[in-house]
């Protein structure tokens, strides 16, 4: 009768070769904690660290001065103007002249795109309802809008 010591080798083997990854694993672990010479990296106390802050500081140039602003202030910051249960509309004014920034139709609302709208106008058009328009202007820099409700053709 042969004995099977196939599977005795392989256990063996395999039992190895998990032992040397993790002696591997455990030397790299260790080694974390040093620089490539070997040598260990102790933690400063409070003391040395209020020493090389300081040090630093005295060597430190000062800081460089704020940059002036040369150009003209940005404009003002867009503002929502209510078109009433039909929705808003977001509006910045460059100097007197009205910009949509973007439409946001209410829920059975939406934008209507048609070519006879100016570009200062918003009408929302809903469903079963007379349409809503928004009539954009700025005064002093700050968006405005008349709304009206427009009949159904």
């Amino acid at each position: 009768m042969e004995r099977p010591t196939r599977p005795v080798l392989q256990i063996a083997l395999w039992t190895a070769a998990a032992a040397g990854a993790l002696l591997l694993g455990l030397t790299a672990v260790g080694s974390i904690g040093s620089d490539l010479a070997g040598t260990q990296t102790q933690p400063l106390s409070a003391e040395q660290v209020d020493a090389r802050l300081a040090q630093q500081a005295a060597t430190a140039a000062p800081p460089a001065p704020a940059p002036v602003a040369t150009t003209a202030p940005a404009s003002a910051p867009p503002a929502v103007v209510q078109a009433g249960t039909a929705g808003n509309v977001l509006v910045r004014c460059d100097g007197a002249t009205p910009r949509i920034v973007s439409v946001n139709p209410a829920q059975g609302w939406e934008r209507e795109d048609d070519k006879d709208i100016g570009p200062a106008e918003v009408v929302f058009d809903g469903d079963d309802v007379p349409d809503v328009r928004v009539t954009l202007s700025c005064a002093g820099g700050v968006p405005t809008g008349r709304v009206a409700t427009v009949p159904e053709d």
